[in-house]
């Protein structure tokens, strides 16, 4: 097609829009109606979404070697997920009491479905998993992502071992609720436990060993089933039970030949010390982490986050105070602003500088307009083709050209 045919038929499709101003605004109001749908639903985003669907699987063996958590733990679960659909990469480390494998899918995978495939296939595998090793955790994120909110709860009536109860029961599932949040990590919670202080010289003289104790501490707390009772019209469930759940208790149980954990050591209860510390603002609490999904919106995690706090507010007991300490998303926010208000200096400046050489405010006013609509109609064509609103100077979603196929690695 020559370069005047391509004239003539530009300027014919102008033509066209001259001479039916109705259709010309219609089209127009179409535009403008799609990019604002378009701004209530694009993502906005610090950079171009470049993360693939990620998801850890965490396992804790207490005690273990790294040597016997990989052979164990590790190769048990690598094997189960390595069979699931849409795996491009597996990756794991092995350490000291801890397991810790990362699955990497295929950028279009969807992440939930991955996640449900995922937790099928660890279960299917948890039975030959040691006895002492804990149940694994699935997280849908990698396990070394980085917190993009933080939070600390501070009380002046309640103590750090108060404090952490109610984060566990109330205040973490409430976030972890929100959509686009892959875990919540704590800092500086401590859980009350049994502190059991041992006599030594009492135990050697009745001639017991912390071999002895540690075998009564394993069956202290059981619940299994012990079979059934059948008679004539009915048929009873038999469970064995034995708990213990106050430190009189503890006490009072029988090591051997009559002599009681009492006798030789001294049973209470207190705080776990944690590995970590957490003050704000003068005052210790637990503080809270927020990790986000791969692939999620860090703004909308963000907006969700901020109204779940607001709603706990509400029910929190008296003298607790909830504060989000840090949030990525502020960031973000400040970049886009910054973005849209160059764009309307921008037009501003462009449409000043049209009106000061054509002097003509009908001429003006065609371009003040047009552009506008052009930067609505820019808005909704990046909803459509699924990309982001980002402060890079391109827009995508990432999917890259890494080679397919499964790969594994593993790291002891």
């Amino acid at each position: 097609m020559s370069i005047e045919s391509q004239n003539k038929r530009g300027g014919a499709l102008a033509s066209l829009f001259v001479k039916r101003p109705v259709m010309a605004f219609v089209i127009n109001a179409i535009i403008v109606v799609a990019g604002l749908a378009a701004l209530f639903g694009v993502q906005v985003r610090e950079l171009p979404n470049v993360s693939r669907p990620v998801i850890s699987v965490s396992t804790s063996y207490p005690g273990a070697s790294a040597e016997t958590v990989d052979s164990e733990v590790t190769s048990v679960v690598e094997g189960a997920v390595a069979r699931v659909s849409g795996v491009t990469d597996i990756s794991s480390s092995s350490r000291y009491g801890s397991s810790r494998t990362t699955i990497e899918f295929d950028a279009n995978a969807d992440l939930n479905i991955a996640a449900s495939d995922v937790r099928d296939a660890v279960s299917r595998v948890t039975r030959q998993l040691p006895a002492d090793a804990e149940a694994p955790t699935v997280v849908k994120a990698d396990a070394n992502a980085q917190a993009i909110m933080r939070l600390s709860i501070t009380s002046d009536r309640m103590g750090i071992g108060e404090l952490t109860d109610l984060v566990d029961t109330t205040i973490s599932d409430r976030l972890a609720a929100v959509p686009g949040v892959a875990d919540v990590q704590l800092y500086g919670n401590e859980s009350q436990i049994f502190t059991v202080d041992i006599n030594q010289a009492k135990l050697s003289a009745r001639g017991l060993t912390l071999a002895d104790l540690s075998t009564v501490f394993s069956t202290i707390s059981i619940n299994s089933p012990a079979g059934t009772l059948n008679a004539v019209n009915q048929n009873i469930i038999v469970r064995a039970t034995a708990s213990v759940t106050t430190p009189g208790e503890f006490e009072n149980i029988t090591i051997k030949n009559n002599v009681r954990v009492g006798d030789v050591a001294t049973v209470y209860i207190a705080p776990n010390p944690g590995s970590t510390k957490m003050r704000s603002e003068g005052k210790t609490g637990v503080g809270l982490g927020i990790v986000g999904q791969a692939q999620s919106n860090t703004v909308q995690i963000s907006d969700g986050v901020h109204q779940a706090v607001e709603e706990l507010r509400q029910s929190l007991p008296q003298g607790v105070d909830i504060v989000i300490s840090g949030d990525d998303a502020e960031f973000i926010r400040s970049a886009i602003e910054e973005v849209i208000r160059a764009i309307v200096i921008s037009v501003v400046v462009v449409t000043a500088i049209i009106y000061v050489f054509l002097r003509d405010w009908r001429a003006t006013l065609i371009p003040a307009i047009s552009m506008p609509v052009a930067l609505a109609g820019s808005l909704a064509g990046i909803y459509l083709a699924g990309f982001s609103v980002n402060t890079s100077d391109a827009f995508g979603t990432g999917s890259g050209n890494r080679p397919s196929g499964r790969r594994r690695h593993r790291r002891a």
